[in-house]
């Protein structure tokens, strides 16, 4: 996968990666606290709101590894966008997004972001097993 990456990004790459498999939510926050870094947290903050390297490209690297490693007939592909509110403007991405749940404790519009993730889900022994994720 870090084919999809400039050179001097995989490091930093891998620990995110790792620190976020370690942690139990996955946050970036989290991994960085998980894993022994290299480098001040800034450091990670401006790779990934300023890097220059593309999720695309990193999708169809993260494809082509299932497609290697998986020896199955039927592979699930999994995409999910969750939203997750918050109330401060000066969170990353924040912005205004409809409340479909239609919940009567939420306002229609709510403040939050827009995570995406991408899984692959394959079937082993009759049961479906989450392996992998990217939030972006």
């Amino acid at each position: 996968m870090t084919e999809a990456l400039p050179l001097r990004s995989v490091g930093t790459f891998i620990e995110l990666l790792i620190g976020a498999m370690l942690s139990p939510a996955g946050f970036v926050t989290e991994a960085y606290l998980v894993v022994t870094m290299r480098n001040h947290w800034t450091s990670y903050y401006k790779w990934l709101q300023e890097g220059r390297w593309s999720w695309l490209a990193l999708s169809r690297q993260f494809v082509c590894l299932i497609m290697k490693v998986v020896k199955q007939d039927v592979i699930h592909l999994v995409i999910d966008d969750t939203l997750t509110l918050r109330a401060s403007k000066k969170a990353p991405r924040s912005q205004i997004h409809h409340e479909h749940g239609n919940k009567p404790n939420l306002a229609r519009y709510v403040r939050g972001q827009c995570w995406v993730s991408l899984a692959w889900v394959i079937k082993r022994r009759k049961q479906f097993g989450l392996l992998s994720r990217i939030c972006g």
